[in-house]
């Protein structure tokens, strides 16, 4: 199952740690709000309430720069450089929180807050066996609260070491029953250690502790997915639907096993009774495309409308791309075709579509050498066509979580 593993939360739990001032309003205008000076030679609390704004836009690199302006007043309080560092930590620059809170005494603004900024800021630069060390030095002196148990499994699940990732969570769901995100990352664990049953047994549980739910029955129905149980996948994934009609991710993993069954009509409706609902995912408008393909191939007006969708979206999508260059490559859209390929190849180099399909517009445009490169990169000994290796990219396993996931990876 996917590694991304439900982050989210440990990081909602960092951010509120040391919420202390109520969030201001936004600047109405960027560049005047980052352009302003304040009233006073260091108006600490506005600073830092702009900055939260700035991030609440997903303005980053300007709310680094507000934060490297603030760390040059003079007498900032320890309280006041910790939530400097947990605002670097939010705006995605886990080196330089990770500066910030090493700069502080142990202490600020008290040990287990202090240590497990500490292990967060590592285990975002990808240090997960620094993120271990941190936890189980911490864990000398008191046990872990759950939050730090979560973490400190997450960051053993990415050192592949699942054994220990099974124990700090099981242990944790023993002391802490009632722990939603032990649950889901202990699922996804089992899973990303091919433990399939036991991960069907976890979330059978966490479906009768969390009832009425809509997460554990994503887990639960991602589960049966990989146990190749679709249709009880689709029971979970309709459940989910019921009780969270707004979230994306339910709908379009029931379109997702719909398609695996071969039922496109199904699948189709599926994903319109989501955009009728409100969801806005590139996905899902990918998926749309395949299944009006699988539905009537001649019908590729249709589907590039819907690709064209998807990549506005979003322009990364490699499924999207790949699959409309191939659509522009047979209508004749050569050019077009190999601006989509090229983009698709450079994101994802070991895609056989989209270095077969990029290799085919090479040959249309006269690039021969680049053409053969890529051929006999990707030529496969048992004749398979590299469309069907990957048939479609979205059979890739889809994380157990299900508020705010944008991806089926």
């Amino acid at each position: 199952m996917d590694r991304a593993i439900r982050m989210d939360l440990l990081r909602t739990h960092l951010k509120s740690i040391v919420r202390t001032a109520a969030i201001l309003a936004v600047c109405a205008a960027l560049p005047a709000c980052l352009n302003a000076q304040p009233t006073k030679p260091c108006d600490v609390q506005g600073t830092l309430a702009r900055v939260e704004g700035l991030l609440k836009l997903q303005h980053y690199a300007d709310a680094r720069i507000v934060l490297k302006r603030l760390q040059t007043c003079h007498g900032l309080s320890q309280a006041a450089v910790f939530k400097i560092g947990l605002l670097y930590e939010e705006g995605q620059d886990p080196s330089a929180a990770f500066a910030v809170f090493q700069s502080l005494p142990i202490d600020v603004p008290d040990r287990a807050t202090h240590q497990y900024a500490i292990a967060v800021a590592e285990f975002d630069l990808g240090a997960y066996a620094k993120t271990v060390e941190t936890l189980k030095s911490f864990q000398s002196d008191r046990p872990l609260d759950s939050k730090s148990a979560n973490l400190l499994g997450v960051a053993y699940s990415k050192l592949g070491a699942y054994e220990a990732a099974f124990t700090a969570l099981s242990d944790n769901l023993e002391q802490n029953p009632a722990d939603l995100t032990s649950y889901l990352n202990l699922i996804t664990v089992l899973s990303d250690a091919g433990r399939f049953g036991q991960a069907a047994e976890v979330a059978t549980q966490a479906v009768a502790a969390f009832p009425g739910n809509a997460d554990v029955l994503v887990a639960r129905g991602s589960v049966y997915t990989q146990l190749g149980q679709l249709e009880t996948a689709k029971r979970d994934f309709a459940a989910a639907i019921e009780l969270a009609p707004h979230q994306v991710r339910p709908h379009l993993l029931l379109a997702l096993s719909e398609f695996k069954l071969a039922d496109f009509q199904g699948a189709s409706a599926s994903l319109r009774v989501a955009i009728q609902s409100g969801a806005v995912d590139s996905d899902i408008h990918y998926l749309l495309a395949e299944c009006l393909l699988k539905i009537d191939p001649a019908n590729a007006g249709a589907a590039i409308s819907e690709l064209n969708r998807a990549i506005a979206l979003n322009g990364n999508s490699v499924q999207a791309r790949t699959l409309r260059g191939k659509l522009q490559l047979e209508s004749g859209q050569v050019k077009e075709a190999f601006a989509d390929l090229s983009l698709a190849h450079q994101l994802a180099p070991a895609s056989r579509s989209a270095a077969y399909n990029l290799a085919r517009a090479e040959t249309k445009l006269g690039m021969t050498e680049q053409a053969k490169a890529l051929f006999k990169k990707f030529h496969t000994p048992n004749g398979d066509s590299p469309d069907d290796l990957d048939d479609p990219n979205l059979q890739k396993a889809p994380q157990t979580g299900g508020a705010g996931s944008q991806e089926p990876r």
